[in-house]
């Protein structure tokens, strides 16, 4: 059974609005594709250099303690930039920061390859990851404005595309660099793809910012709701990042398995997370968002926990599989959630939640190589079952706010 809604968002007055898409104005439409084609062009972009890096390392003549070195300045710039991002929307919009973002991804990407030397490819590193950063949050914040627009849960499908991205980009160099193209004729053939699909992408993006009860702060310490959703993010990160940079390993130095089937395991956990995505949304639509987060963590932690006392390699690709159906959407209910916090701008909720949630995705894979140095790498990845009964016990906080929102005075909720 269809409901209508009566709201207005930007400079739009929308009368008695359908649940279904084909009743919305084709502006919004438009809007949600060119949404979705951003959160890909950010996908696809690291998923076309990382592989590069084995090559890069032997054009530089370094070895792994300094290609981790150097992989840290990405970081540095995209959390620097994430914390400046939300006053950045509210003075320059969100679209500006998108297409600026973009754009200065991609020039920096076959530039990456050009560098001589280490000292010349930090500041790119640290200019991508910047750029990378600044659009991370505003692309999110775009999805949200859509998202209200919608009124109902979408905020998984754009992270799902994303998701694609990562795929399709790694996929692709596969297949070129098997028909012999170099590094720097891959990456900037798609480095002109993509800013290509960028600047057409532009004029559908929401041009102006929903009004704010207060002015972003310069820079968005996370602090109240924020840092509540923020530590959860965070969480849910440090435990994707350390399946991300771990799973294989497991599967290849404890269970024996070949190359081949450790790479499986990854592949699994990295499909899993994106079909998840993919029907997020109607799963949230269903159950709410925190019996989603209760149900999809609790699932993930119950398979891998399973999957890990198995000791075995179909055991292993159970266990991942379920993880990765189980974090899909954490990230984009909570993203959603910060976007709807009573008295925060939009921009400002995102930008705080995403800087913890990247910063745990970056502390996640060392933290378990830590723990495995001194338990053993079986019993390390048991943080990650961990982290994800906690998401599932302190899942209520998300509907805790949201609640607070259609509790809080008309003007502050930015509708």
């Amino acid at each position: 059974m269809e409901q209508d809604w009566s709201f207005r968002l930007q400079d739009f007055s929308l009368q008695s609005i359908s649940l279904n898409d084909s009743l919305l104005p084709r502006e919004w439409i438009n809007r949600r594709i060119a949404v979705k084609l951003i959160f890909l062009s950010n996908g696809f972009s690291f998923a076309t250099i990382i592989p590069h890096f084995p090559w890069l390392q032997r054009k530089l003549e370094i070895g792994d303690a300094l290609t981790g070195f150097a992989l840290l300045f990405p970081a540095i710039g995209a959390v620097s930039m994430m914390l400046l991002t939300g006053n950045l929307i509210q003075r320059f919009g969100s679209r500006r920061l998108i297409l600026a973002g973009g754009i200065l991804m991609q020039c920096c990407l076959p530039l990456i390859l050009l560098m001589p030397t280490l000292a010349l490819l930090a500041p790119v590193l640290l200019l991508i990851g910047g750029a990378s950063g600044m659009m991370d949050v505003a692309m999110n914040a775009q999805a949200a404005r859509i998202e209200h627009a919608y009124q109902r849960p979408i905020m998984s499908s754009f992270h799902a595309v994303w998701s694609l991205g990562t795929l399709l980009g790694g996929g692709l160099t596969t297949l070129l660099l098997g028909l012999d193209w170099t590094p720097l004729e891959h990456a900037g053939m798609i480095a002109v793809l993509l800013f290509l699909l960028v600047i057409v992408c532009g004029p559908w993006l929401i041009a102006t910012e929903e009004p704010a009860a207060e002015k972003a702060p310069l820079v968005s310490i996370p602090r109240g709701p924020v840092l509540v959703l923020g530590l959860l993010a965070m969480v849910a990160m440090v435990a994707e990042g350390a399946a991300t940079d771990w799973s294989a390993i497991y599967a290849r130095n404890l269970l024996e398995a070949s190359p081949s089937q450790a790479a499986a395991v990854f592949t699994v956990f990295a499909l899993t997370m994106t079909v998840g995505r993919f029907i997020g949304d109607r799963l949230v639509q269903h159950w709410g968002p925190e019996r989603m987060l209760r149900y999809a963590c609790g699932f993930g932690a119950v398979g891998l926990l399973i999957g890990l006392f198995s000791d075995t390699l179909e055991g292993a690709m159970i266990g991942f599989a379920c993880l990765g159906f189980g974090l899909a959407n954490s990230v984009p209910i909570l993203f959603s959630s910060a976007s709807r916090i009573p008295g925060v701008n939009p921009g400002t909720g995102i930008a705080g939640v995403a800087t913890l949630g990247y910063g745990g995705f970056l502390i996640g894979p060392p933290l378990i190589g830590t723990l495995a140095e001194l338990i053993g790498l079986d019993r390390a990845l048991l943080l990650i079952v961990v982290f994800c009964t906690l998401i599932a016990v302190f899942a209520g906080r998300v509907n805790q706010i949201q609640n607070s929102r259609q509790q809080a005075p008309e003007s502050l909720r930015g509708e």
